[in-house]
């Protein structure tokens, strides 16, 4: 029996939280590049978690 699903929409917060890591980082001194790579590994890191996640098949 399949689990039922919350109630209402999901809200989706990473974004907030990588373009706050990232503002942090900048407000920080952190070199440009650095704050570049930063950005590329949680997103790629973001990107992994949502494939791996529950997958509606519906």
């Amino acid at each position: 029996m399949p689990a039922p699903a919350p109630p209402g929409p999901t809200r989706k917060s990473w974004p907030y939280a990588v373009v706050v890591i990232l503002v942090l980082a900048l407000n920080d001194g952190w070199p440009a590049a650095d704050v570049i790579k930063l950005a590329t590994v949680l997103l790629v890191l973001v990107a992994l978690i949502v494939r791996a996640g529950p997958h509606d098949d519906a």
